[in-house]
């Protein structure tokens, strides 16, 4: 570890770097890896063995090493950056509240990306809090010219942070006490109007928020489902929602 720099009051970025990322690479914005965290009170993570092809080897009766995915927020060649929301609970919020330059973790190589069609004429990007690092690497990786409008559903003012001068307006939804995770940010979609022409939306939240989006942009909107990335980044109620999760069983 590097440096850890906070971005406002409840997300802090982490700075990675040495001879172990030598073979990272970066397969494009909105992607994810797996982060592996030491166990509490220690400053190194221990990973298992791993077989010819890479993969973890893990003796029956051998608890799995803690981990969680999160989308890497820049890689230059030598520098990985991450960025944590600090939720006061869970062990990625505990650990990276905690961490000082010189604690180390482990990573996975990233996966999955999003790409924008040639021909989109504008593009939504809609998330929250968890969803942030996604958006400002697309904001990063898209050209000024599609029509860019972004949502971003947050708890308060205060989790508001710096994102990539692209341009793009953003409007903040900010979440009432009673509401639950998704609804303001489905509530704004479904209160939007798309520019004319093909384009793509681009959504990830909550996981059973990101269904309801899906199911009314592929349901009363219409739209074609290549026009339409969701993820479902994480669970109400679960502590470690796969990252896999598309959505798509929504349609």
């Amino acid at each position: 570890m590097l440096t850890i720099e906070a971005l406002s009051d409840h997300m802090l970025r982490i700075a990675f770097g040495g001879e172990g990322l030598a073979p990272f690479s970066w397969p494009g914005p909105a992607s994810h890896l797996k982060l592996f965290l030491p166990e509490a009170g220690r400053r190194e993570v221990e990973l298992p063995p791993a077989d010819a092809e890479g993969f973890m080897v893990i003796d029956p009766g051998t608890p799995r090493p803690t981990t969680r995915t999160f989308t890497p927020r820049s890689w230059d060649g030598a520098r990985l950056e991450i960025d944590f929301v600090l939720h006061g609970h869970g062990p990625a919020s505990e650990w990276a509240g905690a961490a000082r330059p010189g604690d180390r973790a482990a990573v996975s190589q990233p996966r999955s990306t999003c790409e924008v069609l040639p021909d989109s004429r504008w593009l939504l990007l809609a998330g929250d809090e968890a969803a942030l690092p996604a958006l400002a690497t697309l904001l990063e990786a898209i050209d000024p010219g599609p029509q860019v409008q972004l949502l971003v559903e947050i708890q308060g003012p205060d989790h508001r942070v710096a994102l990539p001068d692209h341009g793009a307006p953003v409007r903040w939804l900010v979440r009432e006490s009673d509401e639950t995770p998704g609804d303001a940010l489905l509530a704004a979609i479904a209160g939007w109007t798309s520019p004319a022409g093909p384009g793509q939306v681009f959504a990830a939240c909550e996981a059973a928020a990101v269904r309801a989006i899906r199911a009314h942009l592929l349901g009363p909107r219409e739209m074609p489902k290549q026009r339409v990335l969701t993820r479902g980044y994480w669970r109400l109620g679960e502590a470690n929602h796969p990252d896999h999760d598309f959505g798509e069983d929504a349609a």
